[in-house]
């Protein structure tokens, strides 16, 4: 790996890793996520950045992708096990980093379940290790613990101005002989339940992504898709990025011209589905014979 790609990789992932202990601060009883989520994009663009998505509050059953909106009523609680979810991005290389905080409580197993799959998957990210390898070994730690990995979320390769790059990193036993390659990186994020362990799609898109530029009838969709190709380089973006850009009349209509067009991707909040509590813990790893974690 070139060292300059090495330094901006280093940068984000420390960047992404200092928001996230930022953002632990603020979970507190009675805070607004809306709050929450916009102080840690704030300060991921005042440590010299730009967020490689919006940050995500996921709270309790919900596994991932809540990312407030503008005038969100949702309310941090004592008790809520919130999934603190973010990335940042140094010229297109990316950091992505989560971990679980039980609100006003001390983590319990399920917390600490998700932080041992971690722990034992981080030195597995050395080359010629099998994908399904690391999906074995994550589930292991869950049965040790009698809770259940999230079989349909995954990590993820990451490659520049692409957070999904196409490999997944199961938390399951995976049929996959793909044998890991130095200087890949990947973002392993280990979900884990006392419930069934599955999500579902559950509620409206709050984040979006770029897919491609086609003919829009109204002036606010063309808006949208010029800020999702070059102001948010076509990565993930915020629906509340936009609420204060786009007339709040206009926002809806021009959104949903854009997503039957096929011009973004929608993403919508994953609940587990037996509602159970959720918890995850990821981090961001460059393959080497010494794993290098980028997001501490």
């Amino acid at each position: 790996m070139e060292k300059e790609i090495l330094r901006k990789l280093m940068l984000a992932g420390q960047i992404a890793g200092r928001a996230r202990n930022f953002g632990v601060e603020l979970l507190k009883n009675g805070v607004s996520a809306f709050e929450v989520a916009w102080k840690v994009d704030e300060k991921i663009i005042e440590l010299g950045e730009k967020p490689a998505f919006p940050t995500c509050l996921s709270i309790n059953d919900i596994a991932a992708h809540y990312s407030p909106v503008l005038n969100d009523s949702l309310i941090i609680k004592d008790g809520d096990y919130v999934k603190l979810d973010l990335g940042a991005h140094m010229d297109g290389y990316i950091s992505d980093t989560a971990v679980t905080v039980i609100v006003g409580r001390e983590k319990d197993n399920i917390v600490e379940c998700s932080e041992k799959m971690l722990e034992v998957a981080i030195p597995m990210f050395k080359p010629g290790t099998k994908i399904g390898e690391i999906g074995e070994t994550i589930a292991n730690v869950a049965r040790e613990f009698k809770l259940n990995p999230v079989r349909n979320l995954t990590g993820h390769s990451i490659e520049r101005f692409t957070l999904h790059a196409g490999r997944i990193v199961p938390s399951i036993k995976y049929d996959s002989k793909y044998e890991i390659k130095e200087d890949e990186v990947y973002a392993c994020e280990p979900f884990v339940t006392d419930g069934s362990g599955l999500v579902k799609e559950s509620g409206s898109n709050q984040i979006f992504r770029f897919l491609r530029e086609n003919p829009s009838r109204l002036l606010e969709a063309r808006k949208i898709l010029d800020l999702a190709k070059n102001e948010f380089a076509r990565l993930p973006f915020a629906k509340r990025w936009i609420q204060k850009i786009i007339s709040p009349t206009r926002i809806e209509l021009a959104l949903k011209e854009l997503l039957a067009t096929n011009s973004l991707y929608g993403y919508s909040p994953l609940r587990e589905v037996s509602g159970k509590n959720v918890a995850q813990t990821e981090h961001t790893i460059i393959v080497k014979d010494k794993p290098i974690v980028t997001t501490r």
